[in-house]
């Protein structure tokens, strides 16, 4: 590969099997559905699993945290393999870890083994999403990649929905583990349908795998991570924060070293000249980062202004998915015609005046101003998430798809954590209007920041042009 990183035109729409990549879409969907129907109500669920398995929520909690510090690290390893060894036998691995983690989690005798559990899960996510997305990516010609992760987003923003009002009823009546023994059917359904539809990779390239690199990256990443964990409840400046920062700098500073001495290495430094590859992933993480921590800020606001039970709560924040869902096919077919830098930028703005909105619904507690907040939020992601994934995808090579898919998640995850425990730290314990107001400010002026991403890219040009 020569030093040359602009954009790779892969194929023609007539080189491609529209029916074949419909089926694609569908089957890597129906797989990883499993995972995103089990993140809303597991976060639910806490307080009922950890009474029945005479834990603690704050323990508990690791079930999301672990979750996710497993996939920011794993996430680029395992594209990475698939790029070497082939996105369907990676992919099928993970559904078979996704299978499995979600059985282990129905007969979790304690919460520890419950905590792994969650965990195996999200090693199995992080084996078939990055995959999952190069194999749609591969079955679609470049314009209609855009509609295709609209969809993907679509359904992977809608189960939640769906799966936390089903799920709430058959808690009540059959016990939290019934959520997860009704999902595992699923999960082998979902494998199944992958193995049978996935054509065999042909176009792998076998290369010596970077373990070098990804052990660097995976400590640097995993450290910070782990800062902003112990940070949140320790205080930053305490010994054990202070002690995984300088770990988490070292061990990407070692990752760059690395990555530029190597014969094959995990990622191709390069590609960050590229500005439609470096843009998408300053603008998306910053608009996440807003989103995940406004999102979390948003029951706390409710529950101490307004008062509002846990029932109404959760009716209310449905405003923001569900815009989310409806928004992202949306959003990827327009894609197309307008280009990835005006839906990321626009996606960058709307996220402002969300926290915008939130502010003044904080100052004045109105609940109208909330729920714009949330409808902002939600129609900002859905027009800028497909824009975000193709943009990545079109501006590297057909052989690298994998990993950068992988460092775009990474990203993305460090981008909720970061935004979660930062807006958590502003929040501090006062919850007086002017103290969320303050909070939102700051998850505006992050946001913000996110647009000089979208500005730096490349302005859109026809396809074929």
């Amino acid at each position: 590969m020569t030093s040359d990183t602009r954009p790779v035109e892969w194929s023609t729409p007539n080189s491609l099997d529209p029916r074949y990549a419909k089926r694609v879409l569908t089957t890597v969907v129906a797989t990883v559905i499993v995972f995103s129907s089990s993140m809303t109500i597991v976060s639910a669920s806490l307080p009922t699993i950890a009474d029945d398995l005479n834990s603690t929520e704050g323990f508990l909690a690791w079930a999301v945290t672990g979750l996710f510090l497993v996939m920011a690290v794993s996430t680029p390893i395992m594209g990475r393999l698939g790029d070497s060894h082939g996105h369907r036998r990676v992919f099928l691995g993970g559904a078979v870890l996704l299978g499995a983690g979600t059985l282990a989690c129905a007969l979790a005798p304690t919460a520890g083994a419950f905590v792994g559990a969650r965990m195996v899960v999200g090693l199995g996510i992080s084996s078939t999403m990055p995959n999952g997305m190069a194999l749609i990516m591969a079955a679609h010609p470049q314009e209609k990649r855009g509609e295709a992760m609209g969809w993907f987003q679509m359904t992977m923003t809608g189960a939640p929905v769906l799966a936390l009002v089903a799920g709430g009823p058959l808690i009540e009546a059959f016990g939290w583990r019934s959520v997860f023994a009704g999902l595992f059917p699923l999960a082998v359904i979902g494998t199944t349908a992958s193995w049978r539809t996935l054509h065999r990779d042909s176009d792998s390239h076998p290369v010596p795998i970077d373990w070098l690199g990804a052990a660097t990256l995976g400590i640097g990443t995993l450290c910070f991570l782990l800062f902003l964990e112990f940070g949140g409840s320790r205080g930053f400046t305490s010994s054990l924060p202070v002690a995984l920062i300088i770990v988490a700098v070292i061990g990407l500073a070692a990752f760059l070293r690395v990555e530029r001495s190597v014969a094959d290495p995990m990622l191709r430094l390069e590609y960050f000249k590229e500005r439609n590859f470096t843009g998408p992933l300053i603008c998306q993480p910053l608009s996440q980062f807003a989103y995940m921590g406004g999102f979390l800020m948003a029951p706390i606001l409710l529950a101490n202004l307004f008062g509002y039970s846990v029932g109404t709560i959760a009716l209310v924040l449905l405003f923001r998915p569900a815009s989310y869902s409806v928004l992202s096919p949306i959003g990827g077919r327009l894609t197309a015609r307008y280009g990835e830098r005006t839906f990321l930028l626009a996606g960058s703005i709307l996220m402002v005046l969300s926290m915008l909105a939130w502010i003044g619904g904080a100052h004045w507690t109105n609940l109208g101003l909330v729920i714009a907040g949330l409808l902002l939020s939600g129609i900002a992601m859905g027009l800028a998430s497909p824009s975000y994934s193709t943009a990545v995808a079109n501006a590297v090579a057909p052989e690298h798809l994998g990993v950068a898919n992988g460092m775009s998640s990474t990203l993305m995850n460090i981008g909720m954590l970061t935004g979660i425990q930062s807006m958590f730290t502003v929040l501090g314990e006062g919850r007086a209007p002017d103290d969320f107001a303050r909070t939102f400010v700051f998850g505006a002026v992050v946001a913000a920041l996110g647009s000089g991403g979208a500005l730096m890219m490349r302005r859109h040009r026809p396809t074929g042009s």
